[in-house]
């Protein structure tokens, strides 16, 4: 049922994302297709199944979420100067930073539509508008200009939880308030959406050290080559600070050392991270107590767990 659903949604997507821009539609189109995850959108309907899983406002909430997921994507692969995504060609490297962002803009504008085509019973837009400022806010706390090249375990917490979890949690609760699920239940299924969010983010950020371009369909050390911060290299700076202070003095230092810095991460700072996600893990699983015991439940439990352990 929830594949089929998706394929739905992932027709929806495809159909309202429709460009005048012959080269930028089709990249968009190529992104769309791509081979996703589509783990946020399946997560909602997986909430929803404890409620009203057929209910025909899921498909269009769903295209909304991969809306808002694949501008986020977009803007992230200007911002990061990525080449590849889901490996093909991001549309900032084929057609530049100008298209791009355009682009992004664009699915923005396609993921207000689709809420304003959905049952004013159904959406939250407090929540969609609360969560939507929240991603931005996540963004601007890693990339803004007073953002410090060396943050604090805290401060990148912070970062990824409007970054990332914060859509996460949306997809979760939107599943849950569609399927007319309590208000106590939503409330878990936000807070369930949060913590996997966290720890998924984290997952992405050890795999950047530990993982080949070929595994993970972009390249390896992305983060590093663009002087980007995460979590193994935030607790490996706190670990051997007089082994990392002379090759992160600046962005553009972090890149030319990439992996000079990579090798000692990987000895000082990826035990910690994983056990970080590891907890985020155990809190999202622990998140899911109020929901009744259920084949939904236990299967949200083993996703929650191979998340953990995925390699790309």
């Amino acid at each position: 049922m929830v594949y089929h659903q998706l394929e739905q949604i992932q027709q929806r997507l495809e159909q309202v994302a429709t460009l005048r821009e012959p080269q930028v539609h089709t990249l968009i189109q190529q992104q769309i297709n791509a081979g996703g995850k589509m783990l946020r959108s399946g997560l909602m309907l997986m909430l929803a199944r404890f409620g009203e899983p057929d209910n025909a406002e899921l498909v269009t909430a769903g295209a909304a979420i991969e809306a808002l997921h694949l501008a986020t994507l977009v803007h992230d692969d200007v911002l990061d100067h990525a080449d590849i995504r889901r490996g093909m060609t991001t549309v900032s490297a084929e057609s530049g930073n100008r298209e791009a962002i355009y682009a992004g803009d664009f699915l923005f504008a396609i993921y207000f539509q689709l809420l304003s085509e959905q049952d004013p019973e159904t959406v939250d837009l407090r929540t969609n508008a609360r969560i939507m400022k929240r991603i931005f806010m996540g963004e601007v706390d890693q990339n803004g200009p007073s953002a410090p090249l060396i943050p604090t375990v805290n401060a990148y917490l912070s970062a990824i939880s409007g970054k990332t979890a914060a859509l996460f949690a949306l997809a979760t609760y939107t599943g849950a308030t569609i399927g007319h699920l309590s208000a106590a239940q939503k409330k878990a299924a936000y807070r369930f959406g949060r913590q996997l969010g966290m720890a998924f983010q984290m997952i992405d950020d050890l795999l950047d050290y530990t993982q080949t371009a070929k595994t993970l369909n972009k390249p390896a050390l992305e983060d590093l080559n663009n002087g980007i911060v995460t979590l193994p290299l935030i607790y490996a700076y706190q670990t051997v600070p007089d082994q990392l202070k002379p090759l992160t003095k600046t962005a553009e230092q972090i890149a030319a050392n990439a992996d000079e810095i990579a090798a000692i991460v990987r000895k000082h700072g990826l035990p910690q991270a994983h056990q970080l996600a590891f907890t985020y893990t155990h809190r999202a699983i622990t998140a899911l107590n109020p929901l009744p015991s259920s084949p939904t439940k236990a299967a949200l439990t083993k996703l929650t767990q191979q998340l953990l352990q995925r390699t790309h």
